[in-house]
């Protein structure tokens, strides 16, 4: 089957014949849909036939306003459990543009995240004090990897992979 994101945070299924299951999947995180935001993306890990894990984007509400989020569950065929958020873009913003967010596994098994620059914030862009126009670099559970180029930056994130992106 294939797995569809829609905007005001329904994941639907396409099963293999090419009809869409009528009930959206449980389980999907709380999304924000405003302006370009909701859910945005969705992967599956490179180890999908053994451990079920799929990531999801979406844009989150949190202190300060919303921001893009990712998370990570287990999908049966029908459902989403074990759901954990593994990222947090930050800071959170007003406005409802350029949240970015494309999710793709490396041939390491590392994720890359597409964040954009939230519009009204796109000077930040060129900083790597925030996540505000970066694309970051995770370990599939969201820890940071030793050789991540800003890991050893004392005013940088460490996850960023690489800045002075718009709209990713």
């Amino acid at each position: 089957g294939i797995l569809v994101t829609e905007r005001p945070g329904r994941l639907r299924l396409i099963n293999a014949s090419g009809k869409l299951q009528l009930q959206p999947i449980f389980g999907v995180p709380q999304v924000v849909a405003k302006g370009q935001g909701g859910l945005l993306d969705i992967a599956l890990h490179p180890d999908f036939k053994d451990n079920r894990f799929i990531y999801m984007s979406y844009a989150g509400r949190g202190e300060g306003g919303i921001n893009t989020e990712v998370a990570r569950a287990r999908f049966d065929g029908q459902r989403l459990t074990d759901l954990q958020v593994i990222f947090r873009a930050a800071p959170k913003t007003s406005g409802s543009n350029h949240y970015g967010s494309r999710l793709l596994f490396d041939r390491h098994g590392l994720l890359f995240i597409t964040l954009g620059e939230r519009y009204n914030y796109r000077d930040r862009a060129q900083s790597v004090d925030d996540h505000l126009g970066t694309i970051v670099r995770l370990h599939d559970d969201g820890r940071v990897p030793s050789d991540n180029p800003f890991l050893n930056h004392a005013d940088a994130k460490p996850e960023i992979y690489s800045y002075g992106h718009r709209n990713v």
